[in-house]
Order: structure tokens, then C-alpha cells, then sequence
């Protein structure tokens, strides 16, 4: 027992108190568009830290609420099947990567969908008219063929 509360006051640093954050957390600019909660006042110091936000949430559901409206602009939204029909070739820009890359954000779009919108996000040329003289069987039909384009005029 000795040994241990010789190891504890030989290797912890003292806290400093009077303030509960650390100099990285005191030392950091806040967000340009950060706005303090309007239901609290400023902290002055000379209470106690918990004392002074005590009470100030009461409920769970409010809790969350504040959270929520603190969080609100990190959520993630799923994108719809109709931000495929946005997808658009580029110049020097192979289709294929930016729309199977949009196509990961999509939940279960149909193979019809994605035979659509691929088509018509197309800059022309031989693969368009390919794809508008054969219709594709599938989805995969249609990368297949693209690939293909791309060999050809790789060679």
C-alpha cells in the first residue's frame, strides 16, 4: 500500500484548480459562427462551475433537443435517387467514377434508374450512341460497355 501511494504522488501531476479545463481547451479560438445558449449568463468566476448551469436543462427530451440544434448542421443526408439524374460528364472526366461514386450515396436505386440517368449524363458520342441504339440489360451491362469505350480510345 505504501508502494502504491508512493507511485501516485511520484508520477501525477498536480491539478491546477479554480479552473476545470485544460490550457489546450482555455487556449482555443471558438467557431466564427459559435452563439453561447441566450439562457445562460456569463460565468464570473466566483461560483461553482456545476452551480452555475445547474437546473438549466430539465429534461431528456430537452436535452436532446439542444442537441440536436447544436448538431443540426453535421447530419448527413442520404441523397435521392433523382441526385443521380444531376451527374453530369465533364471534360477529361470519365463518367463512370463520378457517378458510381454518387451512386454509393444512393440507397437501392433500380437498374432502370441508373441505365437512365448514366445515359443521360453523357457528354454524347460513341458510347451514347451505342447505348441509344442497344438498350443495356442491366447496370453492369452498361459499365461493361463503358469500359470497353474507354479501352478503345485508350488504344
Amino acid at each position: 500500500m505504501v508502494e502504491l501511494r508512493h507511485q501516485v504522488t511520484k508520477e501525477t501531476v498536480p491539478v491546477e484548480r479554480g479552473i476545470p479545463f485544460s490550457k489546450h481547451i482555455m487556449t482555443d479560438e471558438l467557431p466564427a459562427h459559435f452563439q453561447a445558449p441566450s439562457h445562460l449568463q456569463a460565468y464570473d468566476g466566483t461560483t461553482d462551475t456545476a452551480e452555475h448551469i445547474s437546473g438549466s436543462v430539465r429534461s431528456f427530451a430537452e436535452f436532446s433537443s439542444f442537441f440536436q440544434l447544436q448538431f443540426a448542421s453535421k447530419k448527413k443526408y442520404r441523397k435521392s435517387v433523382i441526385s443521380l439524374f444531376g451527374v453530369k460528364q465533364e471534360e477529361n472526366e470519365t463518367l463512370i467514377q463520378h457517378f458510381n461514386t454518387v451512386v454509393l450515396e444512393v440507397p437501392a436505386a433500380h437498374q432502370e434508374v441508373l441505365i437512365s440517368a448514366f445515359t443521360q449524363g453523357l457528354r454524347g458520342g460513341s458510347l451514347f450512341k451505342s447505348l441509344a441504339k442497344k438498350s443495356a440489360t442491366d447496370f453492369l451491362d452498361v459499365l461493361d460497355r463503358a469500359q470497353k469505350y474507354m479501352n478503345l480510345e485508350d488504344a
